[in-house]
């Protein structure tokens, strides 16, 4: 009975890092419900059964949760990409490997919206940290992309260059594509980026 009384009596261990990804799923459906302009400490907080001062044991700011949930997006794009047979890639693949970052689906557009909070959050410290980070991890997969057509002689570049244009590029059609749906349907995102590759390879081909 003993033994039983200081079992009961123990604290029990609560698993911060699953606590977290119930509050991101929770806000995710936030966002599939409502929008992503309905996305607040309270309206979370709620979808995830909690209280706003539970939610602040895991989150200190709305930034926080905002930007755990788009650094997990991210990682999941850029995963996908590295999981490629880079060094077989051509043109089209390439293009299309580079798209799957552009918010051209239901899901990626709901992921932009909350990339697009992020982004007026930026002077937060721990935001703007989380927002480099990203940016670095979106460059580093368009710089092996840029590197591997280079080595097979496909493109000729400077590929950091090159790299930032199409992170340029990538960036503008995101936000085109969650700002203005009219616009963005004649750009076709996939065609626009291919087209910057085929330039390269064009250049390529007038240096020979």
């Amino acid at each position: 009975m003993a033994r039983m009384t200081l079992w009961c009596g123990m604290p029990k261990i609560v698993d911060h890092d699953e606590q977290r990804q119930i509050m991101i799923d929770a806000m995710w459906r936030v966002v599939a419900r409502d929008g992503a302009a309905a996305v607040s400490v309270r309206t979370v907080a709620a979808e995830a059964g909690l209280s706003k001062t539970g939610m602040s044991h895991y989150f200190e700011s709305q930034g926080q949760l905002l930007a755990l949930a788009i650094e997990q997006s991210v990682a999941t794009v850029t995963e996908r990409i590295m999981e490629l047979d880079v060094l077989n890639l051509g043109i089209a693949d390439a293009a299309e490997a580079l798209s799957a970052m552009i918010p051209t689906t239901p899901k990626r557009r709901r992921q932009g919206q909350v990339w697009l909070l992020l982004l007026a959050q930026e002077n937060d410290p721990s935001v703007s940290r989380v927002l480099h980070a990203l940016n670095m991890e979106v460059r580093s997969a368009i710089v092996d992309i840029l590197s591997s057509l280079e080595a097979r002689g496909i493109i000729a570049c400077n590929v950091e260059i090159e790299a930032a244009a199409l992170h340029a590029i990538i960036d503008g059609l995101s936000i085109m594509e969650l700002t203005d749906r009219k616009l963005s349907k004649f750009s076709r995102a996939n065609a626009v980026v291919q087209a910057q590759l085929e330039r390269l390879a064009i250049v390529s081909k007038s240096r020979v």
